[in-house]
């Protein structure tokens, strides 16, 4: 069983390294596989068409291995769809034998079958995005269905859901929608904006479903009418709604393109990192498929930590990524937030 001391004594030496300005990969997003059993439509990276090998089992381990070193928190189990892994929960139980939180961001449709293969995950991800004819035809027709399966599957077993809700069409019916299924469920919600799609030949397409205007409206009401399933803090919400471009540009990565903006300080690279299934090193997912910091598909992520240079991106637009800046850097509001969601 997972000592809460040794929870604490992470989150003391991580302090203690943040104190000290040294570096530590606090936070870090694992792409295990790029394999999905899913073609959505909005999907930026055609994840149900990409066949990359996934992550090695024994480097694999060896990098959770030398996270749990490195002095890591919580790892983040992606894709792709990590279910297709036979040896997910392997994954899962060494994440928790090293004393590491852990999230599986999942689709859902294998979670009810496999429930007793992934109950030592601390936290399920599971996408919805509206009522079933939005969420089916992004994802596929039944999917709507199966996510309820899985967040049920996970509620029942006591482990904490995040509901991962994308803004498409409609955005504010969609997500009172969302908003229903997590209060009757104990849950609370992670919203994503649609990034530009990166397709396999190099092309990029950019996402274009709900207007600007429309979501900017949606914003606006988050912040007027809190929801108590939602762990972003108004100063966030406000943060993003005051984004000096159109919501389909995801980063600003040049002093000069802020035009005055002030941004949350960034952390990638620096306390937070995303590796792909090949083991190359990004410092956040908005930067996968860029060329890399470092590799670790050998296992040997304390090398390659050691070796990564410096990372500078100005400003994102990510809810999620900028609660997480904030929280890496104790920010008071948003570990406010965060504790009040985590509660409930």
């Amino acid at each position: 069983m997972r000592s809460k001391r040794q929870e604490a004594a992470r989150l003391t030496a991580f302090l203690a390294r943040r104190l000290a300005g040294r570096r530590c990969p606090f936070f870090v997003q694992l792409m295990t596989t790029e394999r999905c059993n899913l073609s959505c439509r909005y999907c930026y990276a055609e994840f149900g068409s990409r066949r990359r090998p996934d992550f090695p089992l024994e480097p694999l381990l060896k990098v959770i291995d030398g996270l749990g070193r490195l002095g890591t928190g919580f790892i983040m189990l992606a894709g792709g769809e990590p279910m297709l892994r036979k040896d997910i929960g392997t994954v899962i139980d060494r994440i928790r034998q090293r004393g590491i939180r852990s999230s599986l961001n999942t689709n859902g449709l294998l979670v009810p079958e496999r429930i007793e293969e992934i109950k030592n995950a601390d936290m399920f991800s599971i996408s919805l995005d509206g009522p079933p004819e939005i969420h089916d035809h992004y994802r596929g027709k039944g999917t709507y269905d199966q996510a309820l399966a899985a967040i049920r599957a996970g509620r029942e077993r006591g482990i904490r859901v995040q509901i991962q809700f994308t803004l498409t069409r409609d955005p504010l019916r969609a997500f009172e929608h969302v908003d229903a299924v997590a209060r009757e469920w104990g849950c609370f919600i992670g919203i994503n904006f649609l990034r530009p799609q990166d397709r396999i030949e190099g092309v990029r397409v950019e996402a274009a479903e709900a207007a600007d205007k429309e979501i900017a409206a949606f914003l606006k009401d988050l912040i007027r009418n809190p929801r108590r399933t939602l762990p972003y803090p108004k100063y966030i919400l406000r943060y993003v709604l005051d984004w000096p471009y159109g919501f389909g540009r995801h980063l600003i990565a040049e002093e000069k393109d802020l035009k005055g903006f002030r941004p949350i300080p960034c952390q990638s690279g620096r306390y937070l990192i995303a590796i792909d299934n090949r083991g190359d090193i990004f410092p956040c997912t908005k930067l996968f498929y860029t060329t890399p910091l470092g590799n670790c598909l050998d296992g040997d992520i304390e090398r390659a930590w050691k070796n990564l240079r410096p990372v500078d991106c100005r400003a994102c637009l990510d809810l999620g990524c900028n609660l997480i800046n904030d929280l890496l850097r104790f920010h008071p509001p948003a570990l406010a937030g965060l504790l009040r969601n985590w509660r409930i």
